[in-house]
Order: structure tokens, then C-alpha cells, then sequence
């Protein structure tokens, strides 16, 4: 059998600011074809947020065995929320995050193959000079190319991992500005042989210091995949679930008030062949 296991998660918690406005998406593909074999995939994707909290988690899997099959499981999802920092005020929030990656090839079938990438961030930005009649469409349009916005971010975190068994670049990175501590830090991994795995853990904090009335935007990311392939015949079989494809928008998120939580979930399994 053959295995890829990708969960990737991101919590914000204690901001001294609550979002004036808070939004986000959670989109969620998964597609599997099988000709003489089994595929399976799974994806279980959330996000959640609050006047003063974000977090966002997902896990995606995919498997085959036997003859011919390929499977694939990613997800996507953004958070864009806003606020302001009055003069002479001070920033600060908690934060964890946490990677977990792991592949298994069948070492009798090289010419099968696995892998998984996670990527968990957070960034932000110093939104002041956009005014208050342009604003709401500027974080709208960011939902959907956040990589659009070339801004330099004032505080930024981000946390990434790839993992593939038939090429040799594998790695697990963490990565942030001066004004990220990082309090609690663990790592491990194993890149060699036909189990592959990496694993981290961070916990830390953020504080920054104003001097004049700022308007602060924020952007987290969460996007990932799993992936398992056998050789392809002709196909036989081919299926496609699709609760949100990837650059699609699915309902369920917030906009405005920020009263309550918003939440959202999308779950999936897929399995096909034999």
C-alpha cells in the first residue's frame, strides 16, 4: 500500500484587538481514479473565528493499492480580518501552530510514489492608507488573491513542509520577523528510506508597539495536499468530489459584525476500484 498524510494547523488566541470585520473561505478538492487497484482519499478541513480568535486546521489523506490508481486530497483556506490600533497602544496575541507529514511507499513497488506539502501562516499589514470607503472591497478582493497584495507585512510567522518518496527534497522550515516570539519549539523528521515523516510544534507570541492610530489588516493561510500514484493504464474508473473546488467560493463565511463565531467545516471521503 501506499500513504500520504498531511495536518496542518494554526490557532491565534487573546488578540488586544477585536476584528472590526472579520472573513474567511475553506475550500476543499479531492479526485481519485483506480484501474485494477483501490484509492481512497479524506479531507477534514475547519475554520473558525471570533471578535478576538482564529483557528484554522485540516487533514488530508490519500491511499491505493493493488494494480494501477492515483489520489488525491488538498485544501485551501484564508482569513481576512481587520482593525484598529489606537496611538500609542499595543498589539499582542498567542499563537500555535503544528505540522504533521508522513508518506509510505510499498519498498517492493518502487515505481510507486507519495507525497504531501502543508503550509500554515499568518501576516500582517499596515492597511491605513487605503481609505474607508475603498476598504471593504480591498479585503474582499483579498480572499480571493491574497498573493496579490505586495505590501511588505509588519509582523509575519509562517510554518511549511514537503515530503515526497521518490525525490530528495524534503523539508521543514519555520520562518518570522523580529516581532514573533517563538516560546516553545519542537521539531523531528525522518527523510530517508520508504516511511517518511516530519513533525513540529510551535507555541510563541507577538508584540508591537504603536505611536500613531494604525489600521491593521490580517491574512492566514492554511493550504495542503496528499498524494499517492501507481503507473496509469487506460483509465476505468474515475471520480470526482468536489464540496468546494479550489478557487471556487463556498458559503458559510462572515462578514461585518463579529458578534458570535463563525464556523465551517468541510468533510470528505472518497474511495474507489476494487
Amino acid at each position: 500500500m501506499t500513504s500520504a498524510l498531511s495536518y496542518g494547523d494554526l490557532f491565534l488566541t487573546n488578540l488586544s484587538q477585536s476584528f472590526s470585520t472579520i472573513d474567511s473561505e475553506n475550500l476543499a478538492d479531492t479526485s481519485a481514479f483506480a484501474n485494477g487497484g483501490t484509492a481512497t482519499v479524506f479531507n477534514n478541513a475547519v475554520v473558525e473565528t471570533d471578535d478576538t480568535e482564529v483557528l484554522t486546521f485540516a487533514t488530508s489523506s490519500a491511499s491505493g493499492e493493488k494494480k494501477d490508481y492515483s489520489a488525491l486530497a488538498e485544501t485551501y483556506a484564508i482569513i481576512v480580518g481587520n482593525f484598529v490600533v489606537d496611538a500609542g497602544k499595543t498589539l499582542s496575541f498567542n499563537f500555535t501552530s503544528a505540522l504533521d507529514l508522513e508518506t509510505s511507499t510499498d519498498t517492493s513497488q518502487q515505481s510507486k510514489n507519495a507525497s504531501v506539502v502543508r503550509e500554515v501562516s499568518f501576516s500582517l499589514y499596515d492597511t491605513s492608507d487605503i481609505s474607508k470607503e475603498t476598504l471593504p472591497d480591498f479585503l474582499t478582493n483579498l480572499l480571493s488573491e491574497p498573493d496579490s497584495f505586495e505590501k511588505s507585512p509588519l509582523i509575519f510567522f509562517s510554518l511549511s513542509g514537503d515530503i515526497n518518496t521518490s525525490g530528495k527534497n524534503n523539508f521543514l522550515t519555520i520562518d518570522k520577523s523580529e516581532n514573533v516570539t517563538i516560546d516553545t519549539e519542537f521539531k523531528d523528521s525522518n527523510f530517508g528510506g520508504s516511511q517518511k515523516f516530519a513533525s513540529t510544534f510551535v507555541r510563541g507570541s507577538v508584540k508591537r508597539s504603536f505611536n500613531k492610530q494604525t489600521n491593521i489588516t490580517l491574512i492566514a493561510l492554511r493550504r495542503g495536499q496528499a498524494k499517492v500514484a501507481a503507473p496509469e493504464a487506460s483509465p476505468t474508473l474515475i471520480l470526482r468530489s468536489m464540496p468546494g473546488s479550489l478557487g471556487i467560493t463556498t458559503q458559510g463565511r462572515r462578514q461585518g459584525a463579529t458578534s458570535g463565531r463563525s464556523y465551517d467545516r468541510k468533510v470528505t471521503k472518497l474511495t474507489v476500484g476494487k
